[in-house]
């Protein structure tokens, strides 16, 4: 059984969070996780935190997705 990427995170997460710093090895045994399966989350963390802020525009049939352009991107015009 796969298991869910939120709970995943929300391990790998609960466990940094103590302030320990853990190898992946550690970290996998710590979780319960396996170390490839870490190394990937790991990866899509840094990949989202260097990616521009996503704007989430709820209405009431649908959800809009649309991407922050970032401020030093954004010409004086549009400020």
């Amino acid at each position: 059984m796969k298991r869910d990427p939120i709970a995943i995170l929300e391990q790998m997460f609960e466990a940094l969070e103590r302030g320990k710093p853990f190898t992946l090895n550690e970290l996998s045994h710590e979780t319960g996780i396996h170390c490839i399966t870490l190394k990937r989350y790991i990866r899509l963390v840094k990949i989202v935190r260097r990616e521009p802020e996503l704007e989430i525009i709820r209405t009431r049939h649908s959800v809009i997705v649309r991407m922050q352009k970032p401020a030093s991107s954004r010409r004086e015009e549009d400020i």
